[in-house]
């Protein structure tokens, strides 16, 4: 198997699940205690957190790119993003670096289509909801995302960063996701995306009505098929 370069830590929460699907699907798919070879380089999430809500993605990418580059010197030969939002930095992350990435939106979007849905809800940070870089994504594989209303947004990213990020899950909080998935589908969503890799902590298959779409799962499951 090849080996996977991974850029985590944002949150440290959601890297924990990439680390363990990534060996699980590895168990599963021989039968044994085969796993990857994986390199983490897990960041400082609490300067992340500030560049992001400073607006400073020009940073960002440089950080990231630092983090990439630092990967494949180490002998990584594919490398993946443990979180959504910052895939808003893709192109400024991959600078000089030649070793193919894992897009999570793309992933995401290609199993989607595949499954023949058309109409998904997407419920992540406010970033990634109400800017281009993921919509846009969406959108190349046929897609019609469906973003929740703006009160909804709020919500969705003040628990996101207040409660996910931390480990800390909530049965309020919970509810107060599911009431949103709900309003997504009255809306026309026939599908729905965890589009940030701390949803799922609160949402499953279990509790919402749609067909989910779990991007740390799908993203994972990508990964191993791509290293094998």
């Amino acid at each position: 198997m090849k080996t996977i370069g991974l850029i985590g830590g944002m949150s440290y929460s959601s890297t924990i699940i990439y680390y363990d699907l990534l060996n699980k699907y590895s168990n599963e798919h021989f039968g044994d205690l085969t796993t990857p070879k994986i390199i983490l380089s897990s960041v400082n999430f609490s300067i992340i957190d500030e560049l992001q809500h400073q607006g400073n993605w020009e940073d960002l990418g440089s950080l990231l790119n630092k983090e990439a580059r630092s990967l494949e010197q180490a002998g990584a030969e594919v490398l993946a993003l443990c979180t959504n939002t910052m895939h808003k930095v893709t192109k400024e992350m991959l600078a000089n670096v030649s070793i193919p990435f894992i897009h999570i939106a793309e992933a995401a979007a290609k199993k989607i289509a595949k499954d023949q849905y058309k109409k998904p809800a997407l419920l992540a940070t406010k970033f990634t909801m109400e800017e281009d870089f993921y919509i846009e994504k969406l959108i190349e594989y046929g897609l019609e995302p469906i973003i929740p209303k703006k009160e909804s947004r709020d919500i969705l990213h003040t628990i996101i960063y207040g409660e996910l990020c931390f480990n800390v899950t909530t049965e309020e909080s919970r509810d107060k996701f599911i009431a949103i998935s709900q309003e997504v589908e009255n809306a026309g969503a026939d599908s729905v995306i965890l589009g940030c890799t701390e949803v799922g902590m609160l949402l499953n298959d279990d509790n919402i009505n749609l067909p989910v779409y779990d991007t740390v799962k799908v993203h994972c499951k990508e990964i191993f098929n791509y290293i094998l």
